[in-house]
């Protein structure tokens, strides 16, 4: 028999050999860690995970080159817009992983802003009525209008069966001007492209429908709008192509109506594959891999993003905000168990993004990662898989650092390799970076304010000049000009920014709807006749408002200067 001491020894002695024999197999095998296994030291890498499955059109609306680009172009032109703001593109930008970089924020389900419910959503335009003229708004006034939820991505967007948040836009494409389906399966990207144009929110005055967009669309020039356009675009329009040529080589024929704008969007948006990140090249930095795999471990993200896309597309609560401020995916099934739910987001592209999840709550990906690790914030109804984690600030940022850099695809990032787009409009004239000079204040102390950022382009049917927060009831005079007034200047006390000493000023008066102090606004609508000798006119214009309390018996505008173009 072996005594104690023996035992002890003879015990450790085994342990030894065994840990050597099984680390030698491993080894010897090119198991993981070891020299010759993937990931080991001088060992080949992993292997890259499973990428993105080939892109299925439905058969209703297969891919083709010409209405690709067609679909490219309807969806960069601010010209979609009922007053040339926006376009599809302007809430979904490839250098912001296909959403919005602007941040508006709407008063969410209280009503009222700067409460922890508001939602960072898109600006769109400002509430117009049935004949394009502005029209107070019960939550904006005469200010843009900014969606309940934030823009999902439209890159990648083709591997989803439906779309928005609550996945409203289905499988099945209906034609929304014959009511006939045309897509049985497989047209949620023709579901999702046929909202916006007709949004009143934002993209469109009240009751715009589709035969007013296909009439502006064969009469408007195609992206006049837009400062620069990438190559395959300006080869499409150097012979001066205009819409119902590049519908007749898209479809057979010119015509334009709502379902063939909604397959030429959905076919562009089919080819924006974002399928060369790190984590499908296999080239992530050891800090990404590490936070690769908290994603499939501890990180329990895995759980709902799953798959080469990264979402299961499933509609989960993750307990972001209290169910009742938006039921979500209830409104669309009038299930109550689907009550807070929203679609899980496919994250290729997250780090390029400015705000998370469908409320826009959280700005950064830190922020994010917390949120999941202390297991969410809002239970009502909170799916289970929403636990506490516990993860250690190492663990933390190198989940963070997988997501910002590992599935951001390069292309996208930088607009390159199937991903150029034209510019914007707004991008080159942001919301109110036409005005100029000084204004004055009116009854109750406010100030009227001018509202011009509707584009002055040869062209435009829908070019119009805004008034808002003037006196109710009072008579307003828009002074025209060619030529600005001297820097400083004022009658009798009232701020002059055109001059009004020109041989070519001109006015236009309204009488104001609306009572009391900042109730009055006005429209003046004015089509820009297409006339080439009309380019690079300059036209200055202001406002001034008849009120007993203002300075000189009128409130005033700022100027706001346009160029034709």
């Amino acid at each position: 028999m072996l005594d104690s001491g023996t035992r002890q020894y003879w015990w450790a002695t085994v342990l030894v050999a065994l840990v050597l024999c099984l680390t030698e197999g491993v080894w010897a095998q090119g198991g993981p860690g070891g020299p010759g296994g993937p990931g080991g030291p001088g060992g080949p890498p992993p292997p890259p995970p499973p990428g993105l499955p080939p892109v299925l059109a439905p058969p209703q609306n297969p891919i083709t080159p010409q209405k690709a680009l067609l679909g490219k172009m309807l969806f960069w032109d601010e010209q979609l817009s009922s007053d040339n703001t926006m376009a599809c593109g302007t809430c979904h930008r490839p250098d912001s992983g296909g959403r919005d970089p602007r941040i508006g924020i709407n008063p969410g389900f209280d009503g009222t802003f700067m409460t922890p419910d508001d939602v960072r959503g898109s600006p769109g335009v400002i509430r117009s009525d049935f004949a394009n003229r502005y029209l107070p708004d019960s939550t904006f006034d005469l200010r843009v209008q900014v969606t309940g939820r934030t823009a999902p991505s439209a890159i990648g967007a083709q591997f989803s069966p439906e779309l928005f948040w609550d996945g409203r836009a289905s499988s099945t494409f209906t034609d929304p001007e014959t009511g006939a389906v045309v897509i049985p399966v497989g047209g949620a990207l023709e579901s999702q492209a046929v909202g916006p144009p007709v949004s009143d929110g934002e993209m469109a005055h009240e009751a715009r429908d589709w035969s007013q967009i296909s009439a502006k669309l064969a009469q408007v020039t195609p992206l006049k709008l837009a400062p620069s356009v990438p190559g395959d675009i300006a080869t499409a329009l150097a012979g001066g192509a205009d819409y119902p040529q590049l519908f007749a080589l898209a479809f057979g024929d010119p015509t334009i109506n709502a379902r063939r704008i909604a397959f030429a969007i959905a076919t562009y948006e089919r080819t924006l594959v974002p399928d060369q990140t790190p984590h499908d090249t296999n080239t992530l930095t050891p800090q990404q891999a590490q936070g690769r795999q908290i994603f499939n471990g501890p990180g329990r993200c895995d759980l709902c993003h799953t798959g080469p896309l990264l979402s299961n597309n499933q509609f989960i609560n993750i307990g972001v905000r209290p169910a009742f401020e938006d039921v979500g995916r209830e409104a669309v099934t009038g299930n109550p168990a689907d009550r807070g739910r929203f679609k899980t987001a496919p994250l290729r592209n997250v780090g390029l993004q400015s705000a998370y999840f469908h409320n826009g709550r959280f700005t950064t990906l830190e922020e994010v990662v917390d949120f999941y690790d202390r297991g969410g914030d809002f239970g009502l109804n909170r799916d289970p898989r929403i636990i506490p984690l516990g993860l250690n600030p190492g663990q933390k940022a190198a989940l963070v650092a997988f997501l910002r850099d590992g599935l951001t695809d390069p292309r996208v990032a930088t607009g390159t390799g199937g991903f150029e787009r034209p510019s914007l409009r707004t991008e080159l004239n942001p919301p109110g970076s036409a005005l100029y000079g000084g204004e004055s204040a009116g009854s109750g102390g406010i100030i009227p304010r001018m509202l011009a950022d509707v584009p002055s382009n040869l062209g435009n049917p829908d070019f119009k000049i805004g008034l808002a927060d003037a006196l109710g009831g009072g008579l307003a005079i828009l002074g025209i000009s060619p030529n600005p007034a001297p820097p400083g200047a004022t009658f009798g006390g009232v701020p002059l920014n055109v001059n009004v000493l020109s041989p070519l000023f001109a006015f236009h008066t309204e009488l104001l709807p609306g009572a009391g102090p900042g109730a009055g606004f006005a429209t003046l609508q004015s089509p820009i006749p297409d006339l080439p000798p009309l380019a690079g006119l300059p036209v200055r214009v202001q406002w001034w408002v008849q009120d007993p309390a203002a300075v000189g018996g009128f409130a005033a505008t700022r100027g706001a200067h346009y160029v034709l173009f």
